[in-house]
């Protein structure tokens, strides 16, 4: 049961951290933030993550009633879900970017970050296909484990884009759209068996 527990834990964190990847969101926090001194850095990148995580949290609650006020059942939510994260890791793949407007206001350039840099269609759709499948408790506890990590990655945003640079950075995004690309595929896989075993067309 432990072990069990641990193993979804582990899963949710790792699915989460993969779809929200904060490695990605470094350049523009710190394009963002490039006038703040480091305190107004930091409270920039609390607020960030703050954003992130509640606006993640509260989708996890309300997104299943949107769902069934609307009729959509959850494997119809999973293979729509992984379609899209996995066009999603396609884009970041191969570097295809939607232009945003540019953010004078700091604070706002922090919402910026955690909504949707962090926490975006992806992210929210994850959470809850996941919530799902192991539950809310679990997805809270993961959600609370990757924005605590998000916040210390945003911490050290300066030191971090030293350290690696921006071909470091670049070869992250590639990794974490590999398995982000990956997540999508399991998505949809969940998705269709469970579709077709209603349907007698898969026995599992």
């Amino acid at each position: 049961m432990f072990d069990s527990l641990i193993g979804s834990l582990i899963k949710c964190i790792v699915a989460l951290f993969v779809i929200m990847d904060p490695i990605a969101s470094l350049p523009m926090f710190l394009v963002l933030t490039r006038k703040q001194n480091n305190r107004q850095r930091h409270e920039s990148a609390l607020l960030a993550a703050a954003v992130a995580g509640g606006a993640l949290m509260v989708f996890v609650i309300i997104g299943p009633a949107v769902m069934s006020a609307m009729s959509i059942s959850m494997p119809a939510f999973q293979i729509a879900g992984g379609i899209l994260l996995l066009v999603m890791s396609i884009q970041y793949f191969l570097g295809i970017e939607i232009e945003n407007a540019a953010v004078k206001d700091l604070n706002v350039a922090a919402v910026v970050v955690g909504v949707p840099l962090l926490t975006g269609p992806g992210a929210m759709t994850t959470a809850v296909i996941l919530a799902s499948q192991f539950g809310l408790a679990v997805v809270f506890v993961s959600a609370t484990v990757v924005v605590l990590l998000i916040l210390a990655i945003l911490f050290m945003a300066e030191p971090i884009n030293k350290l690696i640079g921006r071909f470091g950075l670049e070869v992250f995004s590639k990794t974490m759209a590999i398995l982000l690309a990956a997540v999508a595929v399991e998505f949809i896989k969940a998705g269709v068996q469970v579709i077709g075993s209603e349907w007698n067309i898969i026995h599992l």
